[in-house]
This record gives structure tokens, C-alpha cells and sequence, in this order.
């Protein structure tokens, strides 16, 4: 094949250019710290690296609900303790004013009792978290929950329960309406719906008052707070549950998180020795190009016949 001087030149210009793109390749690889930056690089890998930035998107905010679920049902689960610490010393009070033998002087104390336990009673249930949200009104979470006369407020007797996703198909309850908890359908003491607030209150003016049916009012006050205290229980069991849940979901997402981060490294980080080597590797081609340019330029049949 004839070979023009022109075909030797454009050859080494052709060489040259490879050498330098593969030079600013490396460097910008380097510099950046990504080797997949567009489609062209890898189709393959940059639709595959696409997918897990999404995925672990959808992790970090899994993560997240995850952290918040955990504080929220934290906290309630607290406070649903201490109230049935107060509900077991209003039934021992109510246990106690059942006495016949018990005077005016020990009936209004333990009429105080009831209104301080009360009082006690009224500031749990109505409790908020650090964001203000009130614990226990579901999807009314910016409404009090019960009145000063403990009547249920119809805005979180219409609520449902918030409920957070945590991780594909999974989801838990982070806030649960008082009227499932703290709420009685058919209240022995009153005879229709009416709050564990309300029941008291009946408890405390019997004491007081003494009225004729007093008997009556101690036992079906009694009944009522057992009522309260197992709805209570059962709210923790299912706070207990949704936090091992959460547990579990936050291990899995967590592990699955740093695989997928690995795996979107592996397929679009640089790394830096092989970028570094490549970059070293293209400088000594390039100069070993021009040196060869310059010596096929110096050459010419006159120069050979000298």
C-alpha cells in the first residue's frame, strides 16, 4: 500500500487527539471523583446507577420515618404508662371510698384524691409531642383531645389513625385517636358514651354527695376504669409491636442502604489508582506520540541519501 506523507500525518494527528482525550478523560474522572457521568459512558451502568440513586432515595426517607415513628411511638408509649399507673391508684381510691365505715372528713379527702388523679389524667391524655401535635388525636393531631369537662371533641372523634410507611408495603400507626383508648361506647356509670374523665368526675360527686345509689356509682365506676385500663394495655401491646417492627425495619433498610451505596460506588465512583494510572499511561503515549512526529517530520529522502 502507498503510503503519502499526508496519511503519516494525519495518523499522528489522529494519535495525538486519542491521547488527549483519553488524558482529560482520566483527569476529569480524577477531579470530579465520578466515572459515569452520562449515558454515552455506559448505557448499562448509568440506567442501573439511576435506579439505585432513586432507591436509595426512597431509603434515606424510609430512614427517616423510620427515626420519627420510633420517637413519636417512644413518647406515647411512655405516657400511656403513666396513665395506667394513675388509673391503678384511682380504682385503689375507688376501692377505698367503697367502705361504709369511711366519715365525711376521709370521703373528702379521697374526693381530692380523685380530682388531683383526675386532674393528672386529663394532662396525659392531652399531652402534645415537641412539635406540638397532641399524642393521642389521630389524624387531628393540631386538636385537643377532651375539654376541661371531658367531653371528646368531635374533630378527634372523626380521626383516624396516622399511619407512616417504612419500608416497601410496610407501614405503622404513630398516632391513635383517644376515642379507641380513653373513650367508653357504653359506660356502666353513665349509661351511654362517655370519657374515663367523665366517669371520674360521676366518682368524685358520689363520694361527695353520697347520694342514694353511691353503691352503684363505686361499683360501676369500677367496672369502667378496668374497662380503660385493658384498652389502654391493649394500645401498648400494639405500641410495643410497632416499635420491634420498626426495629427490624430499620436493621433491614439499613443493610440493604449500604449495599446499594456500594453498589452505585462500584458503578459510577472513580477509582482513583486506576484513573491515576491511566492518566500517567496516556502522558507517556502522548509524549512518545510527538517525539515520533517530530522524527517522521525531519525525514525525507534527501536526508536519507545524505
Amino acid at each position: 500500500m502507498r503510503v503519502s506523507t499526508s496519511m503519516i500525518f494525519s495518523q499522528g494527528l489522529t494519535n495525538l487527539q486519542q491521547q488527549q482525550t483519553s488524558m482529560l478523560t482520566a483527569q476529569q474522572q480524577i477531579a470530579t471523583g465520578l466515572k459515569l457521568t452520562n449515558p454515552a459512558d455506559d448505557p448499562v451502568a448509568f440506567s442501573t446507577a439511576s435506579n439505585l440513586s432513586v432507591l436509595i432515595s426512597k431509603q434515606g426517607q424510609y430512614s427517616s420515618n423510620i427515626d420519627n415513628a420510633t420517637g413519636k411511638l417512644s413518647v406515647q408509649e411512655s405516657t400511656l404508662g403513666s396513665i395506667t399507673n394513675i388509673l391503678q391508684s384511682v380504682r385503689d381510691a375507688a376501692i377505698q371510698a367503697n367502705n361504709a365505715a369511711n366519715d365525711p372528713t376521709s370521703r373528702a379527702a379521697l374526693a381530692d384524691q380523685i380530682n388531683q388523679l383526675r386532674g393528672a389524667l386529663a394532662s396525659q391524655i392531652n399531652a402534645t409531642d415537641e412539635r406540638g401535635e397532641y399524642l393521642f388525636s389521630g389524624t387531628a393531631a393540631k386538636q385537643t383531645p377532651y375539654n376541661a369537662s371531658g367531653v371528646l371533641n368531635p374533630a378527634v372523634a372523626n380521626a383516624t389513625p396516622v399511619n407512616l410507611q417504612v419500608a416497601d408495603g410496610q407501614s405503622v400507626t404513630i398516632n391513635t385517636p383517644a376515642s379507641g383508648v380513653f373513650q367508653l361506647t357504653n359506660s356502666a356509670t353513665t349509661g351511654g358514651s362517655a370519657s374515663i374523665l367523665q366517669v371520674l368526675d360521676q366518682l368524685s360527686a358520689a363520694i361527695t354527695n353520697q347520694p342514694a345509689n353511691v353503691q352503684t356509682v363505686y361499683q360501676t365506676a369500677q367496672q369502667d376504669i378496668d374497662s380503660v385500663m385493658n384498652q389502654v394495655t391493649n394500645a401498648r401491646g400494639s405500641m410495643g409491636n410497632a416499635l420491634n417492627v420498626l426495629s427490624t425495619a430499620k436493621t433491614n433498610n439499613s443493610a440493604e442502604s449500604v449495599i446499594n451505596q456500594q453498589t452505585l460506588s462500584n458503578l459510577r465512583d472513580t477509582d482513583m489508582a486506576s484513573a491515576i494510572t491511566k492518566l500517567n499511561q496516556s502522558y507517556t503515549n502522548l509524549q512518545a506520540t510527538q517525539m515520533s512526529m517530530v522524527k517522521i517530520q525531519g525525514l525525507s529522502l534527501f536526508n536519507y541519501m545524505r
